[in-house]
């Protein structure tokens, strides 16, 4: 099982032209602050890396640089370029194609109905627990394709979650600090719950690649379910923090202008 180098370039060109566009707005005559720029441009470094070349093409075979996809797209990546202030860059984007665009969407009641908190939610719940323990899990660890389909929802699923708790964009939805600490907190116990389930495991929980047997595919589980458990927490607890000092800042800056 190989992965076709057209996902390569599919990937690569896409990243290629996002990063290029953000660059060519000049997001600092925006407002947009050199943190969220380097946050951005450092989500779109790591995005390239899990989506172009070795790490990409030794997935599709090996479960624990899945796990590294997985927790990369949906626990780091995402978050970076939610914090790198796109949407509040296409708004005010010099280009009225961009902005018209960002019009049509945000008009559209199904799509702004995703960026409520608790239907971000539930949405990254159910990609984690689908591309882990299901059908698609099974079809993505011998089909190449479906393999590259779900990091497309973990990176779109990662976003539209993070979205509505992380500051930098415009939200159609007030979301109160609170709630956005309390959905990071209660996250942390299916992420970690998953990364348990694949590390304690005593048998396969998904399909194997042909040229893979059980006790090394077993092996690789093991190794997944112990990066998915030690490092998810330790990303959760970096966000959680981050929430927490926007927080504290919102706070201040009330108090200040009373």
């Amino acid at each position: 099982m190989t992965l076709n180098p057209a996902w390569d370039v599919f990937f690569g060109l896409v990243l290629l032209g996002k990063s290029l566009w953000y660059y060519s707005e000049k997001p600092k005559n925006l407002g947009i602050s050199l943190t969220r720029q380097i946050a951005f441009y450092v989500g779109m470094v790591l995005a390239l890396f899990i989506f172009v070349g070795p790490i990409a093409h030794v997935a599709i075979h090996k479960f624990q640089f899945h796990m590294v996809q997985h927790i990369s797209l949906m626990m780091l990546i995402s978050p970076l370029i939610v914090l790198g202030s796109p949407v509040n860059v296409a708004v005010n984007s010099k280009h009225k194609s961009v902005r018209k665009i960002i019009k049509v969407l945000g008009s559209n009641l199904l799509i702004k109905q995703l960026f409520r908190p608790e239907v971000g939610f539930v949405l990254f719940l159910v990609i984690l627990l689908v591309t882990h323990f299901s059908p698609l899990a099974n079809a993505g660890m011998i089909n190449p394709t479906v393999h590259e389909f779900e990091l497309i929802l973990f990176i779109l699923g990662g976003f539209i979650y993070y979205y509505p708790v992380l500051e930098g964009n415009p939200k159609p939805f007030n979301v109160p600090y609170f709630t956005r600490i309390l959905s990071l907190f209660a996250m942390m116990l299916p992420e970690t719950m998953v990364g348990f389930f694949l590390y304690s495991g005593n048998h396969v929980l998904h399909k194997l690649p042909n040229n893979v047997s059980k006790d090394v595919g077993l092996l690789q589980q093991h190794t997944g379910g112990a990066i998915m458990w030690a490092l998810g927490m330790l990303i959760d607890a970096g966000w959680i923090a981050l929430a927490a000092a926007e927080w504290i800042k919102s706070e201040k800056k009330l108090v200040g202008d009373e």
